[in-house]
Formats: C-alpha cells, sequence, structure tokens
C-alpha cells in the first residue's frame, strides 16, 4: 500500500485517523449506555402500574411528537479537525496504519476475491489452451491440403489451377468478375495519374520507380484497402504515391486532377479496383491483379534480410510471379475455418463448463465485443497455423507457399493479445478493484447521510 508521502497526503491520513479513534471511542460509550438503558428499561417496566403504564404512554407520545421536528446537525470545522489531528499525531502516519489487522484481511480478502473473478473470466484455462491450439492446427492443416502456390501471370485465363481452394476462388472470381465487366469497369472508372504504369506519364519519376508488371504493386492507389486513402488524394492532387526501396514518394502526373469531390472519388476509386482484380492481361492470360493488402507497403522493408535477399525484393519477386489478391482470397479460407471452428468451440466449452449461455458466448468471439481471453486464444492459433507455414515454406524453399492471411492473423491479433498481457489486463484489473471499493463507499456514504438524518430527529 501507499505511505501518504506528500504533506496533504498525511494531513488527510492524520484526520482520518482521529475520527476512527473518536468513532471507536463513540461506539464504546454506546455499548455501555445501551446496557444502562436496557436495563432501565426492564426495570420500569416491572415496577409500572397502569397508572405509570399510562404515563409512560403520554411520554412516549409526547417523545415522538418532539422528534417529528428536524433540528440542524452539529458539523465539525474542518480545519480544527486538521490541528487537532495533528497534535494527536506529530509523527508519520501509513494507510496501514488505519486499519486493525482484522480489517487488512478482510480488506486482502476482498481483493483476492476479485481477482480471482477476474482470472476466471479473462484467464486461459487448459481447455483453452487445447481449443486454440487444435483450431490452428485444423487451420494449417487446410492450408497443406487444399491451398497450392498461385500461377504463374502468363497461365491461360480460362486454365484450371491447382489446389482445391485455388480453383473455388478461381471460379468465383471468373463468374463475378468476367473479363466484359472488368474492361466496363475500367473504362467508367479511370483514376488518371494514380493509375500510370510507367515513369513517362509522371513528372520528374525516377528511373525504375515503375513498370507495367510492378505498377498496382508500388502504387498506393491500387492497395484494396490504403487505396481508398491514398488513391483518393492522387486522383483529387494529380499525382501517383509510389512506394521504393528508400521509401513512400508522391510524384506529380502528367495529366492533373481526375477527382470529383471525396465521395464520387471514392466511388470511381471503388469500382476501378474491382476492374483490376479479375482482369486478364492483353494476351488473354491472367495477368497480375491487385496486391494483397497491405503488401505494397511491404516494399520498402528492404534492410530486413530473407535468405539471400531482402523482404522489399521478396515481397516484389512474389507479386510478379502471381501471388496477388486472388491468392489472398484463396489463403483467407483455412483461416476462416480455423475462426469459425475456434468460436463455436469456445461457445461450447462456455456453456457446458461455465453454463454461459451459447449466444452471450458466441458475442464474446465479435471483434466489436471481443472478450480478451478469446482475443488470446486467437493469437495462439494464428501462432500454431503461422508455425506450420513456415514450416512448409522451409521444407519447400518456396516462399510462394506463404498464407499471407495467417500471418497477417497473427501480427493483428498477437499485437492486441501482448497489448492485453503487458497493459490492458492490469489495468482493466485494478479499475475493477476500483470500482468494487468505490461502491463500498459510496454505501457507507448514503448510510452515514441517513444516519444524519435520523440524528436531525433527535430532542434537544
Amino acid at each position: 500500500m501507499a505511505h501518504g508521502g506528500s504533506e496533504e497526503e498525511q494531513r488527510s491520513l492524520k484526520a482520518l485517523k482521529l475520527l476512527l479513534e473518536r468513532g471507536d471511542a463513540l461506539a464504546v460509550d454506546h455499548r455501555a449506555m445501551a446496557g444502562e438503558v436496557e436495563a432501565l428499561k426492564a426495570r420500569a417496566k416491572a415496577l409500572a402500574g397502569r397508572e405509570a403504564g399510562e404515563k409512560f404512554d403520554e411520554r412516549k407520545q409526547a417523545h415522538l411528537a418532539r422528534m417529528t421536528k428536524r433540528t440542524s446537525a452539529v458539523h465539525v470545522d474542518v480545519d480544527e479537525l486538521y490541528r487537532d489531528a495533528e497534535e494527536a499525531f506529530p509523527d508519520h502516519v501509513a494507510v496501514n496504519d488505519l486499519l486493525t489487522q482484522a480489517e487488512q484481511r478482510m480488506t486482502d480478502a476482498r481483493v483476492g476475491q476479485h481477482v480471482a473473478d477476474f482470472n476466471q473470466r479473462f484467464g486461459l484455462d487448459r481447455w483453452d489452451y487445447a481449443i486454440a491450439g487444435s483450431c490452428g492446427l485444423v487451420g494449417a492443416m487446410f492450408d497443406l491440403l487444399c491451398v497450392s502456390p498461385p500461377p504463374k501471370p502468363t497461365t491461360a485465363w480460362t486454365k484450371k489451377v491447382d489446389g482445391v481452394f485455388n480453383r473455388g476462388v478461381q471460379q468465383a472470381f471468373n463468374k463475378l468478375l468476367p473479363p466484359d465487366l472488368s474492361a466496363a469497369l475500367a473504362e467508367a472508372n479511370k483514376i488518371g495519374s494514380a493509375d500510370a504504369s510507367t515513369v513517362a506519364k509522371l513528372v520528374g519519376a525516377p528511373p525504375g520507380s515503375l513498370n507495367p508488371r510492378n505498377h498496382r504493386l508500388r502504387g498506393l492507389a491500387h492497395d484494396p484497402v490504403l487505396g481508398f486513402l491514398f488513391g483518393v488524394l492522387d486522383m483529387m492532387r494529380g499525382t501517383c504515391t509510389v512506394v521504393g526501396n528508400d521509401g513512400i514518394k508522391v510524384l506529380e502526373g502528367e495529366k492533373g486532377p481526375a477527382g470529383t469531390g471525396v465521395f464520387g472519388s471514392l466511388g470511381r476509386m471503388f469500382g476501378h479496383l474491382l476492374s483490376d482484380i479479375n482482369a486478364p492481361s492483353g494476351k488473354g492470360n491472367r495477368g497480375m491483379g491487385l496486391p494483397a493488402p497491405f503488401m505494397g507497403i511491404l516494399r520498402m522493408f528492404n534492410g530486413i534480410p530473407v535468405g539471400r535477399s531482402d523482404l522489399g525484393k521478396q515481397v516484389e519477386y512474389m507479386y510478379v510471379n502471381g501471388y496477388d489478391f486472388r491468392q489472398f482470397a484463396v489463403t483467407n479460407i483455412p483461416a476462416l475455418i480455423m475462426e469459425v471452428v475456434m468460436r463455436t468451440s469456445y461457445a461450447a466449452e462456455q456453456f457446458k463448463r461455465a453454463s454461459q449461455p451459447i449466444g452471450q458466448a458466441l458475442v464474446e468471439t465479435l471483434p466489436a465485443r471481443m472478450n480478451p481471453r478469446f482475443r488470446v486464444m486467437l493469437a495462439i492459433g494464428y501462432g500454431c497455423m503461422s508455425g506450420v507455414n513456415a514450416g512448409r515454406m522451409y521444407v519447400t524453399r518456396n516462399i510462394m507457399t506463404l498464407n499471407y492471411a495467417a500471418w497477417m492473423g497473427l501480427v493483428w491479433n498477437g499485437f492486441h493479445a501482448l497489448k492485453w498481457a503487458l497493459l490492458d489486463r492490469h489495468l482493466k484489473l485494478w479499475e475493477g478493484i476500483e470500482a468494487a471499493e468505490v461502491g463500498a463507499i459510496e454505501r457507507v456514504v448514503n448510510q452515514l447521510d441517513g444516519l444524519e438524518r435520523r440524528v436531525e430527529r433527535l430532542p434537544c
């Protein structure tokens, strides 16, 4: 506990200690008075006859009548209280000096019970670890068995690709975004310089900044998430925001602004991104669609070694060899299966072991209302899935087998789980203890207010 080092804290502690001692003294006097009153009542009852009883009733009624009138209670002067406390306790007073050993034990027991309840709600047990680990391995199994590396961009647009999930995603995109629809969307949603594919279309662009093969990766307007920010800005400014080895650069375009206001630019940006997801190349091949979310940002981390290369070069190698948004969608399927199985298992476990309704348990797994306990489970599950995926890449010596969705899930949920373990857990625990203790103090204050109202009705 804190020992109250400041002068103001010492004044408060000494005043509290003086009030406690006065209260203890009053309690002793009240117990003695109560004993004497009970004795007098017993004697009066034994001696009272009919006439005495009638007089007693009259006096009782008169006494009750006087109690209907309220008188102001005498309040202690605060400054005088501080002076008396300083005279009574000239030495240093600690917080523990205000509590008896029994009260300290009660306080420790109360805090301990709150901690136990907190751990029961937010702490993981062996079943949670088992569910998280096994679900992660289930996701890894589907990734191994049903996901294949992406085909080359030169593969014919209509050729069936390898992998169960790869074929399913290919069929879905080919049905939803056929070539004629992609071409119509591209024609209706031009974005000007933000869609530059060569440095010739930009003013003062360094050589090698863009080329037709990598412009969708390096141009942040084509990021499925960041494009709605950088793409709109580029359209309204007539620029092209490019990611290279030396970071992010904003390059002037030759065409000038192409935006139609914020909302109009957002709509045009959405239509343009749709047109690029599954558009075939001019030769009728798969081509290179949109990059995976945030993939372009990774291009500038060329200082992180990856084997004999670096992260930036490896990211670009993956993209130009076919690892685009379509492959990202494929890798999301094992992750989605893993999360569905984990949520179902968590709800069933909470229903069986904690008697929690299934609906309430499922609500705790939703992003907006997620129980930190389940967040940690997700981090463990994605950790297992990513670990198996890392082993697959090491054994096959093929970075194209990377499960981008699993690693994104590990980074996102791992960050929140680590933040919970190092910071938020302790804050939430002590906020709960503080709220419980403040609530107890408020109840005592309410009792004191009620006692004051009773005192005001006592006859003078």
